[in-house]
């Protein structure tokens, strides 16, 4: 981690100190980050502070701090989502409406209830709509922390009553052989045309590192593209690339897109073969988009 990188995480952890210590902290936060185990230590260190008794939040010293480090706290709750006897890694709405009943009951042993929300891109529309009612109006001492690899994964309606902390660095910006790479594979898709479409994929064949972030990136942008199909305004890093998506494919097929990314993405997470993954990029994203 670059020194900037450093000092803007250092910053982040200070900011959330100085602010739940004064009282000011708001009940939905949303945790962006490549680096997921980043991004849930940083999820931990919010709840701490919203427990603590300390008067410097999270004070570590504070019964309530320490089972908090120790991740044994009552009234905090780290949850995925997935549900026994699932398929999919999806973070149902069953886990949600869960979530809803139990953030009723009152804390046990602090003033406060803090969810941690892992994999929130993992989280279907329906499983957002459902998160969004108490989103709207949670009780006083519950507050939320969706920790997801992109922002962009979430419903506009749940991006507008979050406070977004984004562990991005300079490091995650996107350099120009990912952006080209990225952009000529979505032109390929759009077009329809196979074999261009194999030529597109074959680049990624020598490069694990470029065929990730591309598909990172490739999600980003599909996801980019629902939200646009939907009616929604939202900058995009890529917006050229998202209205030709949003013209040539349905709703169901862009969402089918971001299905096969986040396929995709666990292969690479069991250390997949890259020959094997590329050769299946082309095939799954075709039967996507019904080719």
């Amino acid at each position: 981690m670059s020194n900037n990188s450093t000092e803007k995480l250092n910053k982040l952890y200070d900011d959330v100190s100085l602010s739940v210590s004064k009282g000011m902290f708001p009940h939905g936060i949303l945790v962006e980050c490549q680096n997921r185990q980043e991004g849930l230590s940083f999820a931990r260190f919010i709840a701490s502070a919203l427990v603590c008794n300390g008067d410097i939040k999270p004070c570590g010293k504070c019964s309530n701090c320490l089972k908090a480090r120790k991740n044994g706290h009552p009234d905090i709750f780290e949850t995925d989502g997935v549900r026994e006897g699932k398929k999919n890694n999806d973070f149902t709405i069953d886990a949600v409406r869960e979530i809803r009943s139990n953030a009723f009951i009152v804390p046990n042993e602090s003033d406060k209830k803090v969810y941690i929300l892992k994999n929130g891109q993992n989280m279907n529309e329906a499983a957002q709509n459902a998160l969004l009612k108490i989103l709207e109006e949670p009780p006083e001492y519950v507050f939320f922390v969706i920790v997801t690899t992109s922002k962009s994964s979430m419903l506009e309606t749940v991006l507008s009553r979050v406070s977004v902390y984004s562990l991005l660095s300079e490091e995650d910006e996107i350099d120009e052989n990912e952006a080209e790479a990225v952009s000529d594979f979505i032109s390929a898709l759009v077009s329809k045309n196979e074999l261009r479409l194999l030529e597109e994929t074959v680049i990624y064949q020598k490069n694990s590192k470029l065929a990730k972030n591309a598909i990172l990136l490739l999600s980003e942008v599909f996801r980019d593209a629902v939200v646009e199909k939907s009616g929604y305004v939202r900058e995009s890093r890529f917006p050229e690339e998202v209205k030709l998506l949003s013209s040539a494919f349905t709703s169901k097929h862009l969402l089918a897109l971001i299905k096969v990314c986040d396929e995709l993405l666990k292969s690479i997470d069991r250390n997949c073969n890259n020959n094997l993954l590329v050769a299946r990029m082309s095939y799954e994203f075709k039967r996507a988009i019904g080719r």
